[in-house]
């Protein structure tokens, strides 16, 4: 797992507030060779440090970030 995709993904978790998971293979579409796996691989990782949460304001599931992430995305 690339530590700096994981940094742009949490800030632009942080920027958007609620993003879905279609919205970041979208935002890394041109960085990487394999935006979903990359993507899901980040995002588990950023849940089980409780950095973000899964949350479901639209019938789908989408991600927030916590309060813990918004902390960390200052460092």
């Amino acid at each position: 797992m690339n530590n700096g995709f994981r940094k742009e993904l949490l800030e632009e978790i942080l920027r958007r507030k609620v993003v879905t998971k279609a919205e970041l293979i979208s935002f890394l579409e041109n960085k990487v060779e394999n935006p979903s796996s990359e993507v899901m691989s980040i995002m588990k990782a950023l849940i089980s440090e409780g950095l973000i949460t899964i949350v479901s304001p639209i019938g789908e599931n989408c991600y927030a970030i916590t309060q813990k992430g918004m902390r960390e995305t200052k460092i």
